[in-house]
């Protein structure tokens, strides 16, 4: 064969192995283009001088690395499935733990309000102790400490934060032990803090605070001997160094560190010391909650501070209640801070405002106070008992009804600010529940409010304290209130005192600003304009009488203004 024929029949020997190879890789299922990776190592081979086990190397490629490509991807595939199985897991896992905290979440709030409905209105034997400030954290902190210091317990400290800006919530706070915080978001005055701190409170006995005070030794166990020394007194008070009224006396120190010596010394037992007052100012009260319960809270219409105390311990009196002066007890009183930081000219602004405001609401307080205590005086002797007509014997909650050993005594005749309001009016409470006050009962309006018709607000403890009735499902058992002039029938108001036309209002011709209602067959005269008139009472209600007539009237309890409340909440 010549060299051509040979080299030509080499040429097609070779070509006859490489379509030979291709088809085999047809058979296993694999492309030219799944050896590129076998190339490129053999080239690689190549280069690091494994050029004598090319075809070796080739073999190998050839029947290993044909599955290489699919093992890889399949692996790829199984670390993508392996991460989304891990974070489906943890996403489980992180649900599942979401689900048990919301679960054990509610479980845990559900149980609090259970508690708290369970134990709502209980009382612990001790004293709640409330203390209004703002902005006087320094004062306060030291108030608080004196408290800590020198009272036995139990008690409980409620700190009423009339949104302070100097950091005074947050010190409370921090404080922790027997004090309760409660952080007002707005100033809401001496009344508005008071009352705050005495929808807290949950002690049978409370005394209210400033907070520019210190408390001394044995401070609090002499004041509770004074209280208990007669179940006529209501309130009781100490003495101290700085005050307006009788409980102001000389002392001999001159700083606060002199002043713990005098005060040891003062402080020792003795109810020679103890007397009746007729004023106690409201830098310190002591007082139970039951009488808390009849005389309800301040007046919230009395802006920052003063005569608010004033307005109240008229109320005290009103319900029967007598004040004492515990001399045996002395509280040092820095004096007025809160109301010394408006500076004196926004000060008697203010007090001005509120002795207006004060005079109005009550007209001759002094003389009322006697009136009162007169009827009550003629209503025992006409009815020696002491028990009251129509009394209510349906059986209550002890929670509600809180006695002192005051309030068994049928002689003590002690009275609810209900009884001073008047026979028909229509009362709301904060949710928007309405009443219609009825012989001296609390009926419920299970119907939409009729129209003209504008309810008061008063407390809720005002309307716990007023016996209930049966609800109101119609509106024509409902009666307009205050009654219009043209409604009423004088031919009724001109006949017998029998004749009188029940809850009509009247005014002697010559003295038309002194309104009564008639109610109960008695004449009960408005204590002033203004409560006329928060009652809705106007001269368009007014029916002219002559003062002879009204005066051949029994007269019955007079008729107050409720005080306002300006915090939902109440």
């Amino acid at each position: 064969m010549s060299t051509s024929d040979q080299q030509r029949e080499e040429g097609r020997h070779r070509h006859s192995n490489k379509d030979n190879a291709r088809n085999v890789n047809r058979r296993k299922g694999n492309s030219p283009h799944n050896n590129t990776s076998n190339i490129s190592k053999r080239s690689e081979n190549k280069r690091n001088g494994s050029m004598s086990n090319d075809k070796k190397v080739g073999r190998r490629a050839t029947q290993q690395d044909v599955s290489r490509p699919a093992m890889a991807v399949l692996h790829e595939a199984g670390s993508r499935s392996t991460r989304k199985s891990r974070r489906k897991g943890r996403s489980n896992r992180t649900a599942k733990g979401a689900r048990l905290y919301k679960q054990g979440y509610r479980r845990g709030y559900d149980e609090g309000v259970r508690q708290g409905q369970s134990s709502f209105g209980l009382v612990f034997e001790g004293v709640s102790i409330i203390i209004p400030t703002y902005n006087q954290r320094e004062y306060v902190l030291q108030c608080v400490s004196s408290i800590e210091k020198h009272t036995p317990a139990p008690y409980e400290i409620i700190v009423v934060d009339n949104a302070s800006k100097d950091g005074t919530a947050e010190a409370m706070l921090r404080k922790g032990g027997m004090v309760r915080v409660a952080a007002l978001d707005q100033n809401r005055g001496f009344a508005g803090g008071v009352n705050h701190g005495l929808m807290m409170a949950r002690g049978r006995h409370i005394v209210v605070l400033n907070n520019d005070t210190l408390v001394t030794p044995g401070w609090l166990d002499n004041m509770m001997t004074c209280l208990a020394s007669d179940p006529k007194i209501g309130v009781v008070g100490p003495v101290t160094n700085y005050i307006g009224g009788d409980q102001q006396i000389q002392v001999p120190y001159r700083e606060v560190e002199e002043m713990w010596p005098f005060a040891s010394t003062h402080n020792r037992p003795d109810t020679g010391k103890h007397r009746l007052t007729d004023r106690l100012v409201g830098f310190c009260w002591l007082f139970s909650r039951e009488l808390l319960e009849r005389v309800g809270y301040l007046d919230e219409g009395y802006a920052v501070g003063n005569f608010e105390d004033d307005d109240w311990i008229i109320r005290v009196k009103l319900a029967g209640y007598q004040l004492a002066v515990a001399g045996d007890a002395f509280i040092h009183h820095f004096g007025s801070v809160s109301m010394k930081a408006l500076g004196e000219q926004d000060f008697a602004v203010v007090n001005k405002d509120n002795e207006q405001f004060y005079s109005q609401k009550w007209g001759d307080p002094h003389t009322l106070v006697a009136e009162t205590s007169r009827l009550a005086r003629q209503q025992t002797s006409l009815n020696p008992s002491g028990q009251q007509e129509d009394r209510d014997t349906s059986p209550t909650d002890p929670r509600q009804r809180i006695s002192t050993q005051g309030s068994q005594d049928p002689e003590l005749q002690f009275r609810r600010s209900s009884e001073f309001y008047p026979e028909g009016s229509f009362l709301s409470d904060a949710k928007g529940d309405v009443y219609t006050l009825t012989s001296g009962r609390r009926r419920k309006l299970n119907i939409p409010v009729p129209r003209g018709i504008s309810p008061v607000q008063v407390a809720k403890p005002d309307l716990l304290g007023i016996p209930a009735g049966e609800a109101l499902i119609s509106a024509g058992d409902v009666q307009g209130w205050p009654m219009e002039s043209h409604q009423v029938h004088t031919t009724a108001i001109q006949g017998s005192p029998n004749g009188w036309a029940e809850g009509s209002i009247v005014a002697a011709a010559d003295a038309p600003e002194i309104r009564y209602q008639i109610s109960g067959g008695k004449r009960r005269r408005f204590v002033s304009v203004y409560a006329a008139e928060r009652w809705g009472v106007h001269s368009g209600h007014i029916v002219s009488v002559s003062a002879d007539q009204l005066d051949s009237m029994e007269e019955g309890w007079p008729i107050i203004a409720p005080p306002q409340l300006l915090n939902p909440d109440l």
